[in-house]
């Protein structure tokens, strides 16, 4: 991934570090200096790089200085041509064809993957490139909604190097279906516990997979330091592989998934989970519960 630019503004940086600013500020502005000089991290959740070019601008763009601040031209200048460039870019990509040509533009640069347009989706291998409507953040998913590495700004290298590290997130915590399976059903049982019946909430395992899928030195010394961050899209990567495998093998299923009713997909209280229903994670079918099959 190309590494962001290092001066940016480099009138603005003189400005800050010679006034004193950037050493002296405090609460937002304290967070918001670093960045704009190029340190810090990226907003993307999962990505451990430097912020991109156009989140620098937007964060010199919306920089609010204390009133006593006297900027020399050139900084000054900076400012508006930071909050131009903002501007321009918000309203390029908010149009759906630039949207995507983007999106097209960053399959083009990944090698050795499949990458596609189906179902009105972008694709790349077992993860789905989805954007916010104004194409400002992207995300690399496990069908449209549920993400591993998100709010990616819209820059053709975040999202390319985002999909190397989401590909391999998804590698790392696809887990052997044995194991996926004994988890899943201490999931399912602090699930089933909180309900008190059979009609247990996928979307509530889901929630406590995360909890089920810590390692051996969480469970040995539970604390928040030993808890591992677990994306969201790590139970459906687990439960696609598992779907598939018990298929491929002809085996029985030890768990169903109940369909959701109209309502419960789509009303406003919805706590269905879409599961996907083809091999791209382009097509999803909403569903409820999980029950765990009686075996007699």
């Amino acid at each position: 991934m190309k590494a962001t630019d290092k001066v940016l503004f480099p009138a603005f940086e003189d400005y800050a570090k010679g006034t004193g600013l950037l050493a002296n500020a405090r609460g937002i502005l304290a967070a918001r200096l670093p960045r704009i000089l190029g340190q810090g991290k990226t907003r993307a959740d999962g990505l451990d790089i430097p912020p991109a070019r156009i989140e620098r601008q937007q964060e010199l763009a919306a920089l609010a200085l204390p009133k006593e601040s006297v900027l020399g031209p050139a900084a000054a200048r900076e400012i508006e041509q930071a909050k131009l460039a903002v501007k321009q870019h918000a309203e390029r990509m908010r149009h759906p064809e630039n949207r995507r040509r983007f999106a097209l533009q960053a399959l083009s640069h990944l090698k050795g993957v499949r990458t596609g347009y189906r179902d009105n989706q972008f694709f790349a291998g077992r993860l789905v490139l989805v954007s916010d409507k104004g194409g400002q953040n992207w995300a690399w998913s496990m069908t449209p909604h549920y993400p591993v590495i998100d709010k990616i700004p819209a820059d053709i290298d975040y999202v390319v190097g985002g999909f190397k590290t989401a590909d391999e997130a998804v590698e790392k915590w696809t887990l052997p279906v044995d194991d996926f399976l004994e988890r899943l059903a201490f999931a399912w049982t602090m699930a089933r516990h909180r309900t008190g019946n059979d009609n247990v909430l996928i979307a509530d395992v889901a929630r406590l997979f995360k909890i089920a899928v810590q390692s051996q030195r969480f469970w040995g010394r539970p604390s928040r330091r030993n808890f591992e961050d677990v994306p969201e899209a790590v139970f459906i990567a687990n439960l696609i592989n598992w779907r598939r495998q018990i298929s491929s093998l002809g085996q029985s299923n030890s768990f169903e998934l109940i369909p959701a009713t109209l309502n419960q997909a789509h009303g406003t209280k919805s706590r269905s989970f879409f599961v996907p229903a083809n091999a791209e994670g382009t097509v999803v079918r909403p569903m409820i519960y999980i029950r765990r099959k009686v075996v007699r």
